[in-house]
Order: C-alpha cells, then sequence, then structure tokens
C-alpha cells in the first residue's frame, strides 16, 4: 500500500510553491525560483563554475538540518572555506565521498603496493589482511548516499556534486536506477534536488537517460572570448515551463557569488 504523506499547513505557507536557485537574479529569470519536488540534472565543462552553483543552490538553507550537500570531489576544509568567503550557512549536513574513500580505500591500496616494494610476498600482505592497512572495502557509496537523501523530510534540499564518481565505480544502469528513486522520492517529498555531471566522457545514451528524468536540465559552459573567459548556463529544459528555456551569461562577483549579466531566450 501506497505511503501517504501529510503536509503540515504552516510548512506549507512557510515553503510555498517554489524555492530559491540561491541566486537571485536567476530566479528572477524562471519566474520565481525552481518548483517543489523538481530534480534536476546540470551537464558541466570543466571550469564552467557548476561545482560553486552546487554550493550556491544549497546556501538559502531554509531548514540546516534538511540540507544535504554530498561533494565526490573536493574535502572539507575546501568546503568551508567556499561557505565562509560568501558567508553562506555552516550548519547543513556535509558528506565528502572523495574524501572518505581516498582515506578507506586509496591510502591501503597504497600501502599494500608499498608493503610489496619492500619484499613482503604475497602470503605476507595477505596475513596481514586482518589488520587497519589492508581491510577489504566493500563500502557501497551509491546505496549510502540514496538512503541519505531518502531519508531527508518533506521539503528537503539537497546536491550531488557530482555523478562521476559513481558512474566511474558502478554500473551505470544501477546508478541511472538510483536518480530514479531520488527523483521520486523528491517529488513526493516536495524536496529540490539537484545533480552535476560532466560531459566529457559522459555516453549520449546516459545522458539522454538523465535529461529524461530531470524535471529540469541546465548545462554549464565556458569559452574564451578574446583573452577572457564567459560562462554560462543554458536551461533547455523546465517541466511544464518551456517560457523558461534560456541561455544566460554568468559572473562570479565576492558579493553574490555566481549572478546572471546576459540572458537570451531560446526560440
Amino acid at each position: 500500500m501506497k505511503k501517504k504523506i501529510t503536509f503540515d499547513k504552516e510548512d506549507e505557507e512557510f515553503f510555498g510553491q517554489v524555492g530559491s536557485f540561491g541566486v537571485p537574479k536567476f530566479d528572477g529569470e524562471m519566474n520565481g525560483g525552481v518548483p517543489r519536488g523538481f530534480t534536476m540534472v546540470a551537464f558541466t565543462e570543466t571550469g564552467s563554475g557548476a561545482e560553486l552553483f552546487a554550493k550556491q543552490y544549497v546556501s538559502p538553507a531554509e531548514e540546516s538540518e534538511n540540507t544535504l550537500y554530498v561533494s565526490t570531489n573536493e574535502g572539507q576544509p575546501e568546503i568551508v572555506r567556499v561557505f565562509k568567503k560568501y558567508g553562506w550557512p555552516l550548519d547543513i549536513n556535509v558528506r565528502t565521498i572523495g574524501e572518505e574513500y581516498n582515506s578507506n580505500v586509496l591510502e591501503r591500496e597504497l600501502l599494500a603496493s608499498r608493503y610489496r616494494l619492500e619484499g613482503f610476498r604475497l602470503e605476507d600482505i595477505q596475513r596481514l589482511a586482518q589488520t587497519r592497512f589492508v581491510d577489504e572495502n566493500n563500502q557501497d557509496y551509491l546505496t549510502e548516499v540514496t538512503n541519505e537523501i531518502m531519508a531527508l523530510g518533506p521539503y528537503f534540499r539537497a546536491a550531488i556534486d557530482s555523478l562521476d564518481f559513481f558512474l566511474q565505480r558502478d554500473d551505470p544502469n544501477r546508478v541511472i536506477a538510483m536518480i530514479r528513486m531520488l527523483q521520486a522520492h523528491t517529488q513526493m517529498y516536495r524536496g529540490l534536488l539537484l545533480i552535476s555531471v560532466s560531459v566529457h566522457g559522459l555516453s549520449p545514451s546516459i545522458r539522454q537517460e538523465l535529461a529524461s528524468i530531470a524535471d529540469m536540465v541546465l548545462t554549464f559552459g565556458v569559452r574564451t572570448v578574446g583573452s577572457d573567459f564567459e560562462t554560462s548556463m543554458i536551461v533547455s529544459k523546465f517541466r511544464n515551463a518551456p517560457e523558461n528555456l534560456k541561455m544566460l551569461v554568468f559572473r562570479v562577483t565576492p558579493e553574490e557569488g555566481i549572478t546572471p549579466e546576459t540572458v537570451e531566450r531560446i526560440a
């Protein structure tokens, strides 16, 4: 039997029908913000500023305990540094998967390699398998992140930056299944979910699957204009609101972070 979710009247009034992207000028271009229940997928190019956008997106943190930022590339100190720089809240939940993976897996593999170089035989290394140095790590980060987001309550806000870590280490079909589950949870709980993924090395079929699941599709790009770099964001899908399809050139300022400069309507 399907679980029925009830929403508190006061919460409905407080959170409203839409939430902020964390970028006031972008909210204005999107007719007030992002509808509650939306899953957004951001396809990104290196150097396009998407990782800053992901942090800025969680910065409204309507409820800090119900806000989650998952990073697969950065450690806690760098994330804290950026949040402090812009005055964004530091009491949200943060999970640094890449940092955990380096500590739990890579350090042990490097240590085992050093043992081999120093003359340890395979039998010696196997005998050490019960120690903390070469413990076999079967941690399922994909399931952990899925469960962590699905444990969030109504009107949650979450970001996964980026999906590359999972696509490189798991069966892509399993990753897509996870995104489908999270999309359903986000819709049911009126949450807001942002998922970024690099376009480099992404297969066309996986890209198409992600775009079809998403309620909103963003593409972050960067190009050279003379001796400068121009960063842009294209909104190529916005469920039930095609009038919001636009290309925005943006810049980064010390006061506002990412902020749109020029906007073009996509014909």
